[in-house]
Formats: C-alpha cells, structure tokens, sequence
C-alpha cells in the first residue's frame, strides 16, 4: 500500500509541477505558480520521508496539498476560468493522499 501511496503522490506532485513550470515559462508569472512549485516538490519530499520511515512525513503532505489546493484555486480566480469539479476532484485527492499518508 506504501508503495502505491508512493505512486500517486509523485504522480499528482510532478503534474503539479509540471503545471507551475509552465506557468513560470509563459507570460503569465505569478505567485500561484511559486506556491505549486514549492507544494510539488514538498509533496515528492513527503513520499521520500515515508519511504526512509519519516514520522514528519504527514506534516509535509498536508502543506503540500494544502498549497497545491491553494495555488489551483488561486490560478482559476485569477483567469476568471474556474472549474468547481477540477478543484473538488483535486481536494479529494489530497485528502485522500493525506489520510494515506496519516495511516502509514
């Protein structure tokens, strides 16, 4: 099950950080994008702590999410695009990868 939190938690951070990278290449620098990056790399960070037997690794999960969230929601108030069923679906996961997380 370890393995598989590992998984989808490198998953959502490397497309989360794939999107803060582009973001920050595109004219359309912000603050959102630095949030998502450091929320990304925070994430990969976490699944590193759990593998090493990292009891901090909850901490550092729920601020990663916690930023991802943020920084998402942030981007689609700012464009005036903002998809509620995006960021649910993305809150779900996060609270899901959290609890994971919590319960390893």
């Amino acid at each position: 099950m370890q393995i598989v939190l590992g998984i989808i938690s490198v998953l959502f951070g490397g497309l989360s950080l794939v999107a803060a990278v582009s973001q920050l290449k595109s004219d359309k620098k912000s603050a959102a994008a630095v949030i998502m990056l450091v929320g990304s790399l925070g994430l990969i960070a976490a699944v590193v702590c759990n593998a090493l037997g990292q009891k901090f690794d909850i901490i550092i999960a729920v601020l990663s999410c916690a930023a991802i969230c943020a920084a998402a929601i942030m981007n689609g108030i700012k464009s005036k695009n903002f998809h509620i069923q995006h960021h649910i679906i993305r809150i779900a996961l996060s609270v899901i990868l959290v609890i994971g997380f919590a319960v390893l």
